[in-house]
């Protein structure tokens, strides 16, 4: 009896302590599999599994999450050990690149002309009247052109910052009838491409300048706009040392255009609606604050520590002329290269629609408000980014984002 009553006791003791074991691995468990649910989760933009994305994703074009999303689609079909299976990223994508090993390029910025200050109207008469007297024919003036969809030659390189309609132009000549990319193709984003075909001498859109179609055409891709990448990279043609000549190197009678804005309203429109952005212009990753070595650095770092504001996002002053150099600067560039078609017209501007169809052939209903990423359309219960003047919903956060995408 005794003896049983001993062996019982164990029997319960095992029992007990199995309990407990198993308790505790059912605990371990647990917690490893959130943690490698965590590392899985790559937060640099190149990793995000479409879960995580959403909310990443929230600002950002259109474009730009429709590849993230398809180069990291997980596969409907788990291999024997049951992992996802997640698409390579594209060619030209910023997982590429780390602050570690990429040092920010060289760039530079006029100091003020009299050309920085004209309005659009008021350049496009000079430039067009310098054109005439070296006897260079205006294409928008051509039979040769006049047949076609878009009465400008191609490549049309839109070298607009963002929030200065880029989208908004992008869907433009897509309703005249050409192939049309805003900040990436299907080999990714248009701006690393087109800086490392820069470094490469390579013609800028070699390597992304082909659509596939679901049928499996290739079409080639007429018109880019919001070309920059803020990085890591950071590389923008028209602010980045040999950009733009690159352009023209490859392209010497292509199409370059500007859409300009009211400077103070851009710095205002930029910094609310992503004012992480001026933070990686700033000193994170472009240093378009001056800060590094270079001609002409020394006059941007006096002017961004001198521009009121604790941070870079409220540095207005500062980002106003940054702005109004860019634009200067295309300007003097178109001026001197004037094989190239330079076309110019400003957002604020009435006849802005009317100026376009002149230049372009595109009918002036294809000009649309359009504005930046998904989020906007789930927020404003909306099913287009584009809408016509007038028609679009009414704003909820009018700071974030003023349909100048």
């Amino acid at each position: 009896m005794e003896r049983s009553n001993t062996q019982t006791n164990n029997n319960r003791n095992v029992n007990f302590r199995f309990i407990i074991v198993s308790g505790i691995s059912f605990f371990l468990g647990l917690q490893f599999s959130n943690l490698r649910a965590l590392f899985q989760t790559d937060f640099n933009g190149g990793g995000l599994i479409y879960r995580d994305s959403t909310e990443y994703m929230t600002w950002a074009p259109d474009e730009v999450e429709q590849v993230e999303r398809e180069s990291n689609q997980i596969s409907t079909q788990s291999n024997k050990r049951g992992r996802r299976n997640r698409k390579p990223p594209p060619r030209y994508h910023d997982s590429n690149y780390t602050k570690g090993n990429f040092e920010p390029l060289p760039w530079s910025l006029p100091k003020p002309s009299s050309t920085r200050y004209q309005t659009s109207e008021e350049f496009m008469s000079d430039y067009i009247a310098l054109k005439r007297k070296h006897n260079i024919p205006l294409p928008w003036e051509q039979d040769e052109y006049k047949e076609d969809k878009v009465t400008l030659p191609r490549p049309i390189i839109g070298l607009n910052f963002p929030k200065s309609a880029t989208l908004t132009m992008s869907e433009y000549f897509s309703c005249g009838g050409i192939t049309s990319h805003h900040t990436a193709t299907q080999d990714g984003r248009i701006g690393i491409c087109m800086m490392e075909n820069q470094f490469a001498d390579k013609p800028p859109m070699e390597g992304c300048n082909n659509e596939r179609t679901k049928k499996g055409d290739i079409k080639p891709i007429e018109v880019i706009f919001d070309i920059g990448v803020q990085g890591p990279p950071c590389y923008y043609a028209s602010v980045h040392d040999g950009g733009l000549e690159n352009i023209a190197k490859h392209y010497p009678e292509g199409t370059i255009m500007l859409v300009t804005r009211n400077a103070t309203k851009w710095a205002s429109s930029i910094a609310g609606w992503n004012g992480r952005i001026l933070k990686q212009w700033a000193d994170e990753s472009c240093h378009f604050d001056g800060s590094m070595e270079g001609r002409g650095m020394e006059y941007w770092a006096d002017q961004f520590y001198a521009a009121q504001g604790d941070i870079s996002r409220r540095k207005v002053q500062y980002w106003v002329e940054f702005y109004q150099a860019h634009t200067q600067k295309i300007r003097e560039f178109a001026l001197n290269h004037l094989s190239l078609t330079y076309v110019e017209v400003e957002l604020e501007n009435d006849k802005m629609a009317e100026q376009l169809e002149h230049y372009t052939g595109v009918k002036q209903s294809c000009v649309q408000v359009c504005h930046p990423g998904p989020h906007w359309i789930r927020q404003h219960d909306t099913t287009s980014k584009c809408h016509p003047p007038g028609e679009e919903p009414p704003e909820i956060d009018s700071d974030n984002d003023d349909g100048t995408s």
